[in-house]
């Protein structure tokens, strides 16, 4: 339990909503968790804030009951005399029916899984998909400095097993109509936070049919911000959009640029940074400057050439292939919050480097590595309770928000495409759009947009000029969409503007 949240007394409520806004009075019902961090009662009230910290994925109601969240969003983003709400979106979280499809042994809850009543059993199609595996094979390269090692041929068999295994599962799982798989889209989740703006506004005796939404979202939350603005102008209060998706091409899936345009030029400043902090501050920290850091970095990834092991079926492949697997997810992860991932990751890349003393990959202790991540992993993201996210409500949302790309092959070209875009997290995208073409569930109510229009109240989009995967220029796009929209830019590496950011910026 958080403690030190007992101090702000949240309250936790459950909104009970049609379970199919098609199909509204059929007597399935879905359950929003709630929580509130209530205003501060000795400044003059001004009402309540929505928020949703991104993902898809993250838990609204953990994300507030966070203590340090919940107090810099009310000190630094909004300001004293609102309400902060947050929320479990569909299949997420708290919320029923609950999206677990028991990916990750243990959280698969029964008495969650269906929606409080049961209609006839109605599975989703599946349709026969062949997959192909690419021919094309890259060097190690240099981009900015940094030498980053490509994933070896193995990574599209893997990403495809990966993605039937993960889609089979969230069919026998969540397939049901009764269920959350069909109704995690984003248009469900935007409508929902109508109807929880609605709730707000009857408990204090207000007009629901007037009421305006006030709200701050990061990352996949301004997707949900977009489409509300789209469907619901009038119900549009204050937003501010943080950290921008492109909303076209995440519905297309078809445009690395819009994602991961500056993750590896943002990977470059942890150098710079590293250099900057000095030895005290940056446990990987060596010579004078930032080149002799970056310099000790790629030592380490010149031992990591999965390519060269499996091209030549050398045992030591499977040494090798999670090992650099493992290290671009902590590069790529890392730039999410730079200012409290990157102490850890110079701590991880301290720990490695004499496990990777030998320049033979059989005498590593893999298993020392591994857990070396694990430990990574936990501190980036330690839980705020007892409910984390698990990770197929990534696809669970982002396909079903797609158009039906089922049985699509992406092709080799596409392949190259997305890694010339970004060495780090190429791959890495090219393979969520490989669950795509695999994930067999598709929504019960369909809607691609276009978004955009004119809003009750100007939106405030807000950036960073090096933002890892929802690049600056997402945000400029969507102020044209939206009427009147103004932006706030910071220079900085992270996803959205933190709230220290935000205290640097003149208003």
């Amino acid at each position: 339990m958080n403690t030190e949240a007992l101090a702000i007394k949240y309250e936790c409520a459950r909104l009970s909503v049609p379970l199919d806004y098609k199909n509204p009075n059929n007597g399935l019902r879905a359950i929003i968790p709630i929580i509130k961090a209530p205003a501060d009662p000795n400044v003059p009230y001004k009402g309540s804030v929505i928020t949703n910290p991104g993902g898809p994925g993250a838990l609204g109601t953990e994300f507030i009951y966070n203590v340090d969240i919940a107090t810099h969003i009310a000190s630094h983003i909004v300001g004293p005399g609102w309400d902060i709400i947050g929320f479990d979106p569909r299949g997420i979280g708290y919320s029923i029916p609950y999206g677990s499809c028991e990916l990750v042994p243990g959280t698969f809850e029964p008495d969650r899984q269906n929606a409080t009543t049961t209609p006839p059993n109605t599975r989703t199609r599946r349709n026969k998909r062949r997959s192909s595996s690419s021919n094309i094979v890259s060097n190690d390269e240099v981009v900015y400095g940094v030498l980053i090692p490509d994933d070896p041929p193995s990574w599209k068999p893997t990403a495809y097993a990966t993605a039937d295994f993960g889609s089979s599962a969230c069919v026998n799982y969540t397939g049901a109509y009764n269920q959350a798989g069909q109704h995690m889209n984003t248009v469900v989740v935007a409508t929902d936070l109508l109807q929880i703006a609605k709730a707000l506004a009857r408990e204090k005796s207000q007009c629901e049919d007037t009421v305006l939404v006030n709200y701050f979202a990061i990352s996949y939350g301004t997707v949900i911000g977009q489409y509300f603005a789209t469907l619901y102008p009038n119900h549009v209060g204050r937003f501010y959009l943080d950290g921008v998706v492109d909303v076209p091409s995440l519905v297309a899936q078809d445009t690395p640029e819009t994602v991961l345009k500056h993750t590896d030029k943002a990977w470059s400043q942890f150098f710079t940074a590293c250099a900057n902090a000095g030895p005290t501050r940056c446990s990987f920290y060596t010579g004078r400057n930032s080149h002799a850091i970056r310099s000790r970095f790629n030592a380490l990834t010149l031992k990591l050439n999965a390519t060269r092991y499996e091209l030549a079926e050398d045992p030591r492949a499977a040494i090798v292939t999670p090992i650099l697997a493992a290290l671009k997810q902590v590069m790529l992860t890392s730039l999410y919050v730079t200012w409290q991932r990157w102490p850890l990751v110079s701590d991880f890349l301290v720990a490695v480097e004499p496990l990777l003393a030998s320049n033979d990959p059989a005498d590593w202790d893999v298993d020392a590595l591994m857990s070396l991540y694990a430990q990574y992993v936990a501190a980036k993201d330690p839980p705020a309770g007892p409910v984390g996210e698990v990770p197929e409500s990534y696809p669970q949302v982002v396909c079903t928000d797609a158009v039906d790309v089922r049985g699509v092959e992406v092709t080799p070209e596409e392949e190259q495409l997305f890694k010339q875009v970004s060495r780090i997290g190429g791959y890495n995208a090219v393979g969520l759009k490989l669950l795509c073409t695999a994930w067999q569930i598709r929504p019960s109510w369909e809607w691609y947009g276009p978004v955009g229009g004119k809003t009750k109240t100007p939106i405030l989009f807000g950036t960073t000029m090096l933002d890892p995967v929802t690049p600056y220029e997402n945000a400029e796009k969507a102020r044209k969409l939206f009427k009147g929209a103004k932006m706030i830019y910071v220079d900085e590496v992270a996803v959205s503007i933190d709230p220290g950011g935000l205290e640097r910026v003149p208003c």
